[in-house]
């Protein structure tokens, strides 16, 4: 009778988990007017405005060794010419979420599916022309949420 209760309990506490995850995923498009929402598990990126779909655009995240962490962030820092140095590198149409990592959603090269699931960044969000240049224009510094749902898997 214990091991049935112990899996009701599971089953309840995971159903509250995703009511409450989705309850909060619903909350952003209230909190922000522009959102772009980023499909680790899909590897695609969506830009909303007041709720409603703009665009869509492929992406390439980070793995299970460079991360790009789920969560909400939002845009902190827009450079549309930034260099890096760690990397020693050009990131154009940089758009940071995360300047104590310093990773951006930037351009960079998404190729086709059979080749991106070998590649990976190193917890940054490449995007390709046209679709960057079209995201950093449409982009607000501090008032454009970042979300960055689920984990890298297979592609």
């Amino acid at each position: 009778m214990s091991k049935l209760i112990k899996y009701f309990c599971l089953i309840i506490a995971l159903f509250v988990h995703a009511s409450v995850l989705s309850t909060g995923a619903f909350d952003i498009f209230k909190e922000y007017e522009k959102v772009i929402w980023i499909d680790q598990p899909k590897q695609f990126g969506i830009a909303y405005e007041r709720g409603k779909k703009l665009f869509e655009f492929p992406v390439v995240t980070g793995d299970d060794v460079t991360t790009t962490n789920p969560g909400i962030y939002r845009v902190r820092l827009k450079d549309d010419n930034y260099y890096s140095r760690k990397y020693d590198t050009p990131m154009p149409y940089s758009m940071f979420f995360d300047l104590k990592e310093m990773k951006a959603i930037h351009e960079g090269e998404v190729p086709p599916p059979e080749i991106k699931k070998e590649l990976a960044t190193h917890g940054c969000i490449h995007v390709e022309p046209p679709h960057i240049e079209r995201l950093y224009k449409w982009a607000d510094e501090e008032n454009t949420a970042v979300v960055i749902s689920g984990w890298r898997t297979g592609d």
